[in-house]
């Protein structure tokens, strides 16, 4: 893949690494050197070229590899460069590969999840005039010696059917791991535990954090002293006197006394059906016998002992009965 700027000046090296901040390598002395803007500018021209090939390679709507893309992620790409074929003096680009370390839950041989952050293959691309020539085998493995992982330690996102042809040509990859998610992980993958390389992308992006964050970690916080546990009181029966609740009377029984004299502002009386009316207190109930007994001994009114006597008709008896 041709540029109209020299791209053999711009990547001296045969294998060129660059991170999220796309920088220009160091260039070779004796060699000029243009603005520094001019260089990072033709790197992210690389960059989105390249994503546009790969993309239309494997019939992908929109490019998944970009120079913004490259800037917003702490991905790591390796390209590979022509150092043969040299148009007009300028040099080619022959593919690249991008990697990245990635959070997944991933499922073992068991169906069991798992929390790993494997390195994952991202995007894989060798211009269509030059695959078969064994530039893929090179960039993937100086890539592997770089980051200091084994083939079946790797994850592939979305991998098409030259990839995984590819893995299984060069590094016997075949039987995968069924998961829920795009990524592809073959068996094997869960024998070893990953390493962190020392030099590799995960140790110069948690170098690179502890650089940004001066702040020393906070100290821990000491726990004060446990209190002695006292001697424990038995619990008596005197302990228990607040316990007891007294039984009120029923209604209405539990009233009290009617006031003589009634409050200036009497409560106002809620006209809701749940509530019911403020009762006074009732007269003492009186048996039948003894309100019979009382009626005998009451003397007669005057006005009956009057009618009684103008009655002519009035027997003695019939007056004695009505007495």
């Amino acid at each position: 893949m041709e540029f109209p700027f020299d791209v053999d000046a711009l990547l001296p090296e045969r294998i060129t690494v660059l991170d999220q901040h796309l920088r220009p390598p160091a260039r070779r002395p004796g060699t000029t050197t243009p603005a520094r803007v001019d260089l990072q500018q033709q790197i992210m021209t690389i960059v989105d070229e390249l994503g546009k090939a790969s993309a239309k390679a494997q019939h992908l709507p929109a490019p998944i590899t970009s120079a913004s893309r490259m800037q917003s992620n702490r991905h790591v790409m390796y390209i590979l460069k022509d150092t043969s074929a040299r148009p007009a003096g300028k040099g080619a680009i022959v593919g690249f590969l991008k990697v990245g370390y990635k959070k997944l839950f991933v499922l073992d041989d068991r169906e069991a999840h798992n929390e790993v952050e494997p390195l994952c293959i991202l995007d894989f691309y060798i211009h269509e005039s030059l695959q078969r020539h064994g530039h893929g085998r090179e960039l993937f493995q100086h890539m592997l010696q770089k980051e200091r992982v084994e083939p079946h330690q790797l994850a592939i996102d979305r991998p098409s059917q030259k990839l995984l042809k590819f893995l299984n040509k060069h590094y016997n990859l075949e039987t995968t791991v069924p998961q829920v998610n795009n990524f592809v992980i073959f068996e094997g993958f869960f024998a070893h535990q990953h390493r962190p390389p020392a030099t590799s992308l995960r140790a110069t992006r948690h170098s690179r954090a502890a650089a940004l964050d001066p702040m020393p970690a906070a100290p821990a916080r000491k726990l004060p002293p446990k209190r002695a546990e006292g001697d424990i009181k038995p619990y008596s029966s005197s302990d228990r006197e607040f316990l007891k609740v007294a039984v009120e009377p029923p209604w209405p029984l539990n009233r009290a006394p009617r006031r003589a004299t009634p409050p200036a502002h009497p409560p106002p009386r809620s006209s809701s059906l749940g509530n019911s009316p403020e009762r006074g207190p009732l007269r003492p109930f009186v048996p039948e016998q003894e309100l019979l007994r009382s009626l005998r001994l009451c003397p007669p009114h005057p006005t009956a002992r009057l009618l009684l006597a103008t009655d002519p008709g009035g027997s003695p008896a019939q007056r004695r009965r009505t007495r």
